[in-house]
């Protein structure tokens, strides 16, 4: 009976300390880097192009997001922390739930300046698929990058993957884009 409690006693002891080993191990992790606040020192292509900061309401989900046209890029500059994530949504502008088009072609990558790296691809298209009409909460793996300063790179193109893109009711939306550290 007592080598049970002695046993029962290291167990929790063992849990406690991995708890708080936990605990403390992520209160010391970097706050979020929230994008959106960046939103004006980042670049846009094409200069021209549709770019404005809203509050997008999707399916009775609010999130702050970046509105923009299709062929359409934006670029940070930032050095990814260790451990780092990529956390976003995407979606359309519910105007595009009714209106005739194909979708649009979400992409995510990072560039170092030298090579690009798509990491993340998603064909959203809520005019023929109703189970778009929402946010789709995405989370892309930054770690390779930790410590270097890259080029963080969110594309909308036209269409689905290899067919000619149909530009009408193209309204894409990147939801509260942030760098998270886990």
């Amino acid at each position: 009976m007592k080598g049970n409690r002695a046993a029962l006693a290291l167990v929790m002891a063992i849990v406690l300390l991995a708890a708080a080993w936990l605990f403390f191990k992520r209160s010391n992790s970097a706050p979020p880097v929230q994008l959106i606040p960046l939103f004006d020192s980042a670049e846009k292509r094409p200069a021209d192009g549709t770019f404005e900061v809203i509050d997008a309401e999707l399916n009775g989900e609010t999130r702050r997001a970046i509105y923009t046209r299709p062929d359409s890029r934006i670029i940070y500059h930032t050095r990814i922390p260790d451990d780092a994530w990529m956390k976003v949504a995407v979606g359309m502008k519910p105007e595009s739930w009714t209106e005739e088009g194909d979708g649009v072609l979400f992409r995510f990558g990072v560039s170092d300046g030298r090579n690009f790296e798509d990491l993340f691809t998603q064909h959203v298209s809520p005019f023929a698929n109703p189970g778009d009409r929402r946010w789709i909460q995405v989370w892309v793996d930054l770690s390779a990058y930790a410590g270097e300063e890259v080029q963080l790179i969110f594309n909308t193109n036209t269409g689905p993957p290899g067919k000619e893109g149909d530009a009408r009711a193209d309204y894409a939306l990147w939801g509260d884009p942030e760098i998270i550290v886990r």
